[in-house]
């Protein structure tokens, strides 16, 4: 099963590394954090994520939680990507970005609003007038 790496096509922030069968499988799984038509990717080789010292045993256990908030997250901090997988990250393997969809043309963005004065900021009065 292929490896992809995605990310923001205007910004180039880093959406994930997936895996799946073909390219409408993995619309569906990055839709599931963002817009895939404001995507792109690229096949990664072989390679991975790997903890090069302790970190936690697998399956994680899920503490009984009375609350009904989130489990701890995954332990990310420790984490590596192996040799092959740097080379994607700091662009020395060889490789080319795809749109999802080449043949529809970027949405526009919105414009950016002008933001009111926050808090603090100094407005001059104007003088009585006598």
């Amino acid at each position: 099963m292929p490896t992809y790496l995605v990310r923001i096509i205007d910004t180039h922030d880093l959406v994930g590394i997936f895996s799946a069968d073909n390219i409408v499988q993995l619309i569906d799984i990055v839709d599931e954090c963002t817009e895939p038509d404001e995507c792109e990717y690229t096949r990664m080789g072989p390679g991975g994520i790997m903890w090069e010292s302790p970190a936690i045993p697998i399956p994680i256990a899920l503490p009984k939680d009375d609350d009904g908030g989130e489990p701890d997250p995954m332990p990310w901090g420790d984490a590596s990507v192996t040799e092959t997988w740097w080379d994607y990250f700091y662009g020395y393997a060889a490789y080319r970005w795809k749109r999802f969809f080449p043949d529809d043309p970027p949405k526009p963005k919105q414009p950016v609003l002008p933001q009111r004065p926050g808090p603090g900021h100094v407005v001059p009065f104007r003088k009585k007038r006598e």
